[in-house]
Order: C-alpha cells, then sequence, then structure tokens
C-alpha cells in the first residue's frame, strides 16, 4: 500500500491531555492553544460537532436571510446569531459558549428553513471571536476578541451539495495542494448535529475546512509578515481575471450589509485600507512582456508554487478557479519578501464529479490541454477574456519546463493515484459509514467513477507530456 500523503506543519505542535471534557472559556491565545490545530485535522480521529442555537436565535437568522433576499434577490447576508459549539472525538469534548454562527455561500446559499417548515442542506460557519451580546468594551467582548479554538479564529462546515459517494472530494483536494507544498486550507470530515431549542437534528458527514484568514497566514508566513490578503472570485463586476479595464469598484472591502461584493476583496488591514499592492501588480502583468515580465514576475510572485498549484488544478480537473473562471482564489502579499503567493479554496468540484466545466470542458476535463486550458470566461461575457498571470507565465520555457516537471512528479510519485485517493475514502468510510443513514440527507459511500477519472486523466496527461517533450516548438 502507497504511503498516505504527508503533511509538513510549520509549527511543532502537542496535544491536550486525554480528559472527558475540556471546557473553554474565552481566555487570551497562548502558545498552547494550537495544540488541538492537529487533533482537529487527525483524519484517524472520529469527530462530531453539535451547534446548540435557541430557536429565538434560529428564526431569528432565518429572518435575516429573508429580509436580505427581499431587499437584493440573494441569501448572502453575514448577519450571525449566537450559539454554543460542542466537539466531541477520542481524547473527549471542547465545549464553546459565546460563538457567533451563521450560514455561509456564495451562489449556493439558500433559505435554511423549506416551504413546509423543514431544514434545508446547508453550509455553516462559526467564529471564536466575536461577542454576540457582550457589551462593546467590556472584559467579556475584550477576552471573547482574543479568542482562538483548534488555533483558529473561525471554522467552515460545507455540505455536500453535490452529493458525491465519496465525501472528500474537496478533502483530498486540499490534502493534495498541502502535501506539494500549494498553501491551501486544511479539511477534514465530522459529524454535524444541528440543535434547535430542545430538537437536535443529524444534519450529516459535512466537510470541515480551515479559514483563509489572519491565523491561516500565522501558520504559514514569518511572525513579522503583515501583508496584504485578498479573497479574490467572480462576483457583481464579473470574473476576476487580473485583467486591466475592471471597475474600480471591483477593489475593496466587502459590505454585505449594502451588498457590495467586490472581486477583490480585501481581508487584512482593512483600516489602512491601501490597495495600491494589487493595483501596481495588475498593471504590471498587463503591460510587460518578455524578460521584463520574467523578471518582474520572478521578482514579485512565488512562481514555483503557482505553478505547482497550476499543475494540481489540471490533475483535479477543477473548472472553477483562475485559469477557466477568474473565480476562487487569495492572492496575499508577503510583505517581508515582497511577493504574491496565490492560495486556493472551493474545490467541491472536481475528479470526475459536480460540475463538469460546460460548455467548454468535456469529460470532466480529461483531453483539455495543458497549456491550452478552457477560457469559460470568454464563453460567459460574449468577450475575449485573458488571465495575463498564467497566460504569460506558461509562455516562458524555463517555466514550462518546470510545470511540465511538477505534472510528470505528482503522478510519477504517485501523490496523484487511485491507491492514494482509495487510502483517503477508505479511512473517512470506516469513520462513518455506519453513520451516514441517521442522517437528514442520506448520501452513501460509493467510490462513483474515481478509477475510470485518475487513470484517465493519468494516461491523458502523460501522453500530452511525452507529446510536449518530443515537439517543443509546439508549446505555447
Amino acid at each position: 500500500m502507497k504511503k498516505a500523503l504527508v503533511f509538513i506543519i510549520l509549527l511543532g505542535l502537542g496535544f491536550l491531555s486525554g480528559c472527558d471534557e475540556v471546557v473553554i472559556t474565552p481566555t487570551p491565545p497562548t502558545p498552547t492553544v494550537d495544540a488541538d490545530y492537529e487533533r482537529l485535522f487527525d483524519d484517524d480521529n472520529e469527530k462530531s460537532f453539535t451547534i446548540e442555537v435557541s430557536a429565538i436565535e434560529f428564526n431569528k437568522l432565518d429572518q435575516y436571510m429573508v429580509d436580505y433576499y427581499n431587499r437584493f434577490g440573494d441569501f448572502k447576508t453575514d448577519e450571525v446569531v449566537e450559539a454554543k459549539l460542542k466537539y466531541q472525538d477520542s481524547q473527549g469534548e471542547i465545549s464553546l459558549d459565546n460563538v457567533a454562527f451563521r450560514s455561509r455561500g456564495n451562489t449556493s446559499r439558500t433559505r435554511l428553513i423549506g416551504e413546509f417548515g423543514n431544514l434545508r442542506p446547508a453550509s455553516f460557519k462559526v467564529f471564536f471571536d466575536r461577542a454576540i451580546y457582550a457589551e462593546e468594551g467590556s472584559e467579556l467582548e475584550k477576552t471573547i476578541s482574543k479568542r482562538q479554538v483548534f488555533g483558529m479564529t473561525e471554522l467552515n462546515f460545507k455540505f455536500n451539495k453535490n452529493y458525491d459517494s465519496t465525501h472528500i472530494t474537496e478533502k483530498f483536494s486540499y490534502d493534495l495542494f498541502n502535501a506539494y507544498g500549494v498553501f491551501a486550507p486544511r479539511a477534514t470530515q465530522a459529524k454535524l448535529y444541528l440543535k434547535i431549542g430542545q430538537v437536535t437534528h443529524f444534519m450529516g458527514i459535512y466537510t470541515v475546512i480551515e479559514s483563509i484568514d489572519q491565523s491561516f497566514l500565522t501558520k504559514r508566513f514569518p511572525m513579522e509578515d503583515q501583508g496584504n490578503l485578498y479573497k479574490v472570485l467572480w462576483q457583481q463586476f464579473g470574473p476576476a481575471s487580473l485583467e486591466l479595464g475592471y471597475d474600480s469598484r471591483a477593489i475593496g472591502i466587502k459590505d454585505e450589509a449594502n451588498h457590495y461584493f467586490p472581486s477583490y476583496d480585501l481581508k487584512t488591514n482593512k483600516k489602512a485600507f491601501d490597495t495600491s499592492d494589487i493595483v501596481t501588480f495588475m498593471q504590471m502583468i498587463n503591460t510587460l512582456d518578455g524578460d521584463y515580465f520574467k523578471t518582474y514576475i520572478e521578482a514579485n510572485f512565488d512562481v514555483d508554487r503557482l505553478l505547482r498549484l497550476l499543475a494540481i488544478g489540471v490533475l483535479l480537473g477543477n473548472p472553477d478557479d483562475y485559469r477557466a473562471m477568474g473565480n476562487n482564489f487569495y492572492l496575499y502579499r508577503n510583505d517581508v519578501t515582497g511577493k504574491w503567493t496565490m492560495m486556493p479554496y472551493d474545490y467541491d468540484h472536481g475528479l470526475g464529479q459536480g460540475w463538469d466545466g460546460a460548455p467548454v470542458f468535456t469529460n470532466y476535463s480529461i483531453g483539455m490541454d495543458i497549456y491550452r486550458w478552457g477560457n469559460l470566461n470568454s464563453v460567459f461575457t460574449g468577450r475575449e477574456v485573458k488571465h495575463p498571470l498564467t497566460d504569460k507565465i506558461l509562455q516562458i520555457p524555463a517555466f514550462q519546463l518546470q510545470y511540465e516537471n511538477h505534472l510528470k512528479t505528482l503522478i510519477e510519485s504517485e501523490y496523484f493515484s487511485e491507491e492514494s485517493f482509495l487510502t483517503t475514502y477508505l479511512s473517512v468510510k470506516t469513520l462513518y459509514e455506519d453513520d451516514v443513514n441517521d442522517a437528514l440527507w442520506v448520501i452513501p459511500f460509493g467510490l462513483r467513477n474515481i478509477s475510470s477519472y485518475i487513470n484517465g486523466k493519468t494516461d491523458d496527461v502523460l501522453g500530452q507530456l511525452e507529446y510536449y517533450q518530443n515537439n517543443p516548438s509546439k508549446r505555447p
């Protein structure tokens, strides 16, 4: 059996001593608070979360969403309500009061309550550092604002909205990115219970995902690094292709209360609100060419990590990323090195399931050229959309060879293989298979067409690599 993916963690972390229950009260973070980070993402550890919310608070959240829909036509409000959170695993229980709770999702977010008062499948987010009803400036508010749990200030619970029978598409994708040196969220599976008033609902097996935020950055970059982080996605101003000619409002700070969702949404250093770094970056990558572009991009971008990301993106076949859609990534400028880094998120499509990328992609991207990747932006906008970052990088011979080498390494070293996928799948299946039939939405475990996809994608990419090695003039 090939080894499962191994993660390199930047901090030496221990575990909390085993006990029946650990009640975490709001306290400032300490060097040992990260001990639970590895505990949470230990995939051999069966986990469950219970989010407890009073009927009054849950109805308040539903009303927030209804009111927002009546104003703007979607449910993307960030209003939160007060909840409690309980976490259970083999080491014991962690209980939390004063947790902020809301629904989450972009285009997938719907009302939590159906036509007949029934719960609807949904994804959720909890915040550990937000005091809902504490008086501003009070000791409770100050203490909670500094609180971290599992080494994080927030956590995402994602419903299996594609009804993927393996339950691990997004987790495997993030595992692959992390194992191969791309900064990406950690993810794990867990049972999720939603207790409303006195009634507990087993929502199902959820993917629990780390947020890309300041605590994420602190684990991966030097402590003195305080650069700008942008969440980048297709929003009101079209795809985030990094082209010039964008609406000036496309760069900003999200204000969901007024239904303002910028394509380049500043997430750190909001008080300073200096976005000149990304404005300059887009100007440079669009106007520089040839050796000038190569010199600039090597000095200002983590190119090798991007090439790794692109190679993995080809293998996963997710059409909803920067290269195809101008969507679903973060950009971070390290103010110590001056270099930008791209970080992926939202990988519930791919690996032969979910959205297949129609009308541009076919067969879940098997057969799509590794250089001439599908351009969904052009189809959906009705104009020629360029992706200057990857278009130009993949025209440079040295970077082409790096890119092809990463594809070859990923396949030959079996990071991307049916057996690696099977190892993860069987681990999750063993832990949770007995529980799925009790969920509100039953999604039985099954391998679907994963063998066909991984073997087909592997043969396709290896064939293309051989072709370009023998015909280098055919590269862009």
